[in-house]
């Protein structure tokens, strides 16, 4: 017992400052963000009287924005070596977007609004990782991007909560929601500000690049571009969480006014993970810790393609809560891993550009596939895709392996 302890207050001792202002600015942030994310799309509709096709080119439309935009943020940090004020400008105008939201009237107003809400996040999230990356010790990496996720998750979840509750109290009242949303959205950018140091000696912030040449994306090396393939493959599998809630609501009679437990159930578990893996992948091969979540991916994809009752969905969604609360904080330690440093943010934000565009493929694929044979069909199709991911990822340790001896 007195062991565990030493051992629990060691790896604290290791997270140094930067990074746990950095988690709970991002609970902060998300909380906010979860809030309009669930609230938006609602008020569009039931209020400004927005056609739902037309909702979902605008939500599609600022994802790709929000994505598109982080390998500009990401090769940015790298030239200037600024990544704090990067992730200030993002935060600070997600913030921004927050009361702009409750005063719009019109379907252009709300489309501002998301757009600079989508486009802060786009600019802060390279920077923010590859920050993370340059401040934590070499030993405690893992560690270190467990604890920003699991509190990023946590904050989503609670962003989910805070909503319900508001809208609850003040009778649907979506302005107010939307105003308050934007309280924790400014308190993170204060964080941001008065905390977060960033580690970038005067010797580095001098050589500055005069633009990003073919030989820096050569110098990402390797290993980053086999995992970039595998990343591309796994994410074909790891389509929306969205159709996890059609499915229980639409064949196994689940409330639609109960939606919301499936989304609580896979960020709560994602939270709880995320941290003891990010500490165990410090301890054994990252590779493998990260086998398990691909492993844990497959079998989820089999519990709800093969569900005969919504206690076999539920079950399925708590596996895919702890798949997402392994894979998402290992990856990106294998990307700073794998890099140098004064490439990290461009790293960074080609991964993204790979997970957004492989995720929206996947949920395209998924949509056609359960359209046409149902939401246990489009699952089943992914365990298939996951096993390959699982293969890809077996060599990649095998070829690592062998390089090392």
């Amino acid at each position: 017992m007195i062991e565990k302890q030493t051992s629990l207050r060691s790896i604290k001792k290791s997270i140094p400052g930067t990074i746990f202002a950095i988690g709970i600015s991002s609970m902060l942030i998300n909380m906010a963000t979860s809030v309009v994310f669930s609230g938006s799309a609602l008020y569009l509709k039931t209020v400004l009287g927005v056609a739902v096709s037309t909702i979902g080119a605008l939500e599609a439309l600022v994802e790709a924005i929000a994505y598109g935009i982080r390998i500009f943020s990401g090769m940015i940090s790298d030239y200037f070596k600024k990544r704090k004020a990067l992730m200030v400008i993002g935060f600070a105008m997600i913030a921004i977007s927050k009361p702009l939201l409750a005063f719009s009237k019109t379907f252009g107003t709300v489309l501002a609004s998301r757009t600079i809400d989508r486009i802060g996040n786009g600019i802060q999230a390279s920077p923010r990782d590859a920050l993370i990356s340059d401040v934590s010790p070499e030993k405690s990496k893992g560690t270190c991007y467990g604890l920003r996720q699991s509190l990023a998750v946590l904050g989503s979840t609670l962003g989910g909560l805070f909503g319900i509750a508001i809208m609850k109290l003040t009778n649907n009242n979506f302005e107010l929601m939307f105003v308050l949303a934007g309280i924790p959205a400014v308190i993170a950018v204060v964080i941001l500000l008065l905390f977060v140091k960033e580690k970038f000696n005067k010797q580095e912030v001098k050589q500055k690049q005069t633009k990003i040449k073919y030989k820096d994306l050569c110098s990402l090396g390797k290993r980053y571009w086999i995992l970039l393939v595998i990343v591309a493959c796994f994410m074909l599998a790891r389509f929306s969480e969205v159709f996890i809630t059609l499915h229980a609501c639409g064949n196994f009679g689940l409330n639609v006014a109960y939606g919301t437990v499936i989304t609580m159930i896979y960020n709560l578990l994602s939270v709880f993970v995320a941290y003891p893996m990010g500490i165990l992948s410090d301890r054994v091969n990252r590779l493998n810790v990260l086998l398990l979540g691909f492993i844990i991916l497959c079998i989820s994809h089999l519990c709800l393609g093969y569900a005969s009752s919504l206690n076999g969905v539920i079950l399925g969604t708590a596996f895919w809560g702890i798949q997402r609360g392994i894979t998402d904080s290992v990856l990106a330690t294998l990307v700073s891993d794998y890099v140098p440093k004064n490439v990290r943010g461009t790293a960074f934000g080609l991964f993204y550009l790979v997970v957004s565009l492989s995720t929206a493929a996947a949920s395209a694929i998924a949509g056609r596939i359960a359209q046409a044979g149902g939401e246990g069909s489009a699952y089943i199709f992914g365990s298939k895709i996951c096993i390959i991911a699982i293969i890809l990822l077996v060599i990649m340790k095998r070829i690592m392996n062998r390089q090392s001896d």
